[in-house]
């Protein structure tokens, strides 16, 4: 086997089952369309079963292999026959990646206390149950892999946006804890946290002038990030190639967190 070989082998997810919860847009889409693309079958998750079905089809139309699951990730009965439908199809799941959450930029005298529940219900407990559905099927195999989607909000914080970046460290713990309780079983989590990317979930940052040009003055490429760039890091961490690293939060941000 020539070294070409050895290196497609080592970003290679051939025959693996992957989910990707929030999966029909933004970040999400492309880290499923990119594993996709690297040979894995990927379940397309949204809360919206139309959109689901769309992203799946659309996948597959180009070829790809996908199928998909519409649930509630705060559903815990939800969650609980969405992973009974995955075994029962796949009887495995290789790869989770955690990438639905919500944000709702606020103070912490504006938010409600509905809003502060919904936030950190969504973004930390969820996770947190959708993460040990998806171990009791990795165990099985002692293989698998867990990414979760943090954010650089989760140590640098922006004024007006109190609760979202809390959550978001908690996940980064989460990521910790799971690698030091499972990693002796074959499962390897690790976090990607995202710097602001073009996408969706920041509109209302892109259509702030004097924000958007604070921000390509701190970050040393001086821009966003563009939507295809988290697929490379994730793809990373999901691969071979990745075999040794668990407990792990990449940053991956242009260097904005690190510029003075």
């Amino acid at each position: 086997m020539n070294a070409a070989s050895n290196t497609n082998q080592l970003f290679s997810l051939k025959d693996q089952v992957a989910l990707v919860t929030g999966a029909c847009r933004g970040l999400g889409y492309q880290i499923a369309h990119g594993l996709a693309n690297a040979g894995a079958h990927i379940i397309v998750h949204a809360r919206d079963e139309q959109r689901a079905k769309d992203t799946a089809s659309a996948f597959s139309n180009m070829g790809l292999s996908a199928s998909w699951l519409s649930f509630d990730i705060n559903d815990y009965h939800a969650r609980r026959e969405a992973f009974s439908q995955i075994e029962e199809r796949h009887e495995r799941l290789d790869i989770l990646v955690n990438n639905a959450s919500i944000r709702i930029r606020k103070t912490l005298h504006d938010l409600t206390p509905v809003e502060i529940e919904h936030i950190v219900h969504t973004n930390i407990l969820a996770n947190i149950g959708v993460s040990r559905s998806a171990i009791d099927l990795m165990r099985k195999n002692r293989h698998g892999r867990i990414v979760t989607i943090s954010s650089i909000a989760g140590h640098v914080i922006r004024h007006g946006d109190f609760i979202y970046p809390i959550t978001k460290q908690a996940l980064n713990t989460m990521t910790r804890s799971i690698a030091v309780e499972y990693g002796h079983e074959g499962i390897l989590c690790n976090a990607v946290a995202p710097g602001i990317f073009d996408t969706e979930h920041n509109e209302s940052l892109v259509k702030e002038p004097e924000t958007m040009r604070k921000i390509q003055e701190r970050n040393p490429l001086q821009r966003l990030g563009k939507p295809e760039e988290i697929i490379g890091p994730v793809l990373f961490l999901t691969s071979p190639a990745a075999s040794y690293i668990n407990g792990q939060v990449l940053t991956v941000d242009g260097g904005l967190s690190v510029a003075f």
